[in-house]
């Protein structure tokens, strides 16, 4: 029995790792340095709806383009095991398809204001693609059930065959009877959850898959368009494939269950797993030029994408009322992230507002080096959030040993404990207050890094890979007792 850990997310990513490609990919790195050769790698492709294998150099050159920043493409690599039915011309999957290729290109030559948009629209697009393509699924098997279902009567004349149909073949299905499936990336956009339930009826896959939050469930204002409908029914059917979720928080736990239970459905096992923290150093690399610009300076740091859930908007706010009140020698306010949805009007504002210009740093596309830099020579970090699974940028301040000033919301206190301070995301004077205070007592912003460095144990991407690998090798246990 196999343990399949699927790394589609990582090898489709051309950006510095943050967040759930962080997970996929460090876990990643943890399985391959695993050495059993009971643990191989796939990625699922959307054009051919199938798995194919990763070899471990095609991995390993992924994560080693993820290091550098997403600089350089990973190479194409063929689909192993292709049966001879396959075309030549089809046996090597794409990356990416043109449509996706051409898309992103055209999206890197617009201003940067119109990318988040434009952004926006080509996924909605694309779900729109892939409801189509799932419909042509399910016709093609309705047709196939017709033809093939009931033989004909008595006597009657055999029908002649119908003309085959001009469709891509699939090739061989990659797993075992029995195998272990693991996903940790982003599933709703890049996996066939039907297909792979298809697959465990089929062989019995034992599946392991994860849960990092809810939100468009909770919070569907603050994610794009349609999404919180499309989440509600990428997590029943995570709940129907899964025989074990991991989620990243008790909290997110909670969450999930309450949702599946209001759901009416079968509620597989819920284990929690804590994430890692600890991020690359910067070695002996230069900084980059905006980099080296912030960290000459005293400045308040920030990492997160760009978005509505991650209420930049208040941090923004709470610095203006430190200028209209006359505060001077404000440390630099440095958002390590892009602009996501829904955000042209901070970002606009950002931009031209005269108060918030000589404070304000926006990075983008910052390798782990710079990350590092940045997060040791912070004069503290700040994470307004108003919701998250866990909070990842909260651990990785305090595994610095850097005091974070943080949003009261969700599981963020479960991520900082009793060693950070907690503010009502909403709560814009008090921000303005508590960020003054700080600014104004150095010697309070000392000793709360002490007791952080005194007290804090931070989880390495190790302890998550390894937990991760003991709950598949669960899984395929159990799957070994019963047979």
């Amino acid at each position: 029995m196999t343990i399949w850990l699927d790394v589609t997310t990582t090898r489709g990513w051309s950006r510095p790792a943050l967040g759930i490609v962080r997970v996929e990919a460090e876990t990643a790195r943890q399985f391959l340095q695993s050495g059993d050769p009971g643990i191989r790698f796939c990625r699922f492709d959307l054009d051919y709806d199938a798995y194919f294998e990763v070899g471990r150099e095609e991995l390993t050159f992924a994560l080693a383009r993820l290091d550098a920043g997403g600089e350089h493409p990973a190479p194409a690599a063929a689909p192993v095991a292709a049966p001879a039915a396959i075309p030549a011309a089809a046996t090597t999957a794409p990356l990416q398809s043109p449509w996706r290729r051409w898309a992103a290109r055209g999206i890197a030559g617009l201003p940067a204001p119109l990318q988040a948009p434009a952004r926006g629209f080509a996924r909605a697009r694309l779900d729109g693609l892939r409801g189509v393509r799932a419909a042509a699924r399910e016709l093609r098997r309705s047709a196939g059930l017709l033809w093939h279902g009931s033989p004909p009567a008595a006597g009657a004349p055999a029908a002649a065959p119908a003309p085959a149909p001009a469709v891509l073949v699939k090739p061989d299905i990659l797993f075992g009877p029995g195998d272990v499936y693991v996903s940790l990336g982003l599933d709703w956009d890049q996996k066939n959850l039907p297909y792979l339930y298809e697959l465990k009826q089929q062989l019995g896959l034992r599946i392991l898959l994860m849960c990092y939050d809810i939100i468009p469930i909770r919070l569907p204002h603050l994610c794009v368009a349609d999404v919180a409908a499309k989440f509600s029914r990428y997590f029943l059917d995570v709940a129907r494939c899964a025989d074990r979720i991991a989620c990243i928080s008790e909290y997110s736990r909670a969450d999930l269950r309450k949702f599946l239970e209001a759901s009416k459905v079968p509620v597989p096992e819920l284990g929690v797993v804590r994430l890692g923290c600890e991020i690359a150093s910067a070695g002996g690399v230069a900084p980059s030029p905006q980099v080296a610009e912030v960290l000459g300076r005293r400045f308040i740091l920030f990492v997160s994408t760009i978005e509505r859930r991650k209420n930049h908007e208040t941090l923004y706010r709470a610095y203006t009322r430190l200028v209209d009140a006359g505060v001077t020698d404000l440390p630099l306010l440095v958002f390590v992230g892009m602009a996501g949805w829904g955000m042209n009007d901070l970002m606009t504002d950002l931009r031209l507002d005269p108060r918030i210009r000589p404070y304000l740093r926006i990075l983008n596309h910052v390798s782990d080096g710079d990350l590092a830099r940045l997060y040791q020579d912070a004069y503290f970090t700040a994470y307004p959030s108003l919701y998250e699974g866990w909070g990842l940028p909260v651990a990785e301040s305090l595994a610095y040993g850097k005091f974070c000033l943080a949003s009261s919301a969700a599981s963020i206190p479960e991520a900082g404990g009793e060693l950070i301070e907690y503010v009502d995301p909403w709560d814009v004077p008090r921000w303005a207050e508590r960020l003054r205070w700080y600014i104004e007592h150095p010697q309070e912003v000392a000793a709360r890094e002490a007791a952080i460095r005194a007290s804090y144990r931070p989880a390495s991407w190790k302890d998550t890979g390894t937990a991760l690998v003991e709950a598949a090798y669960a899984l395929r246990l159990g799957q070994a007792a019963e047979a």
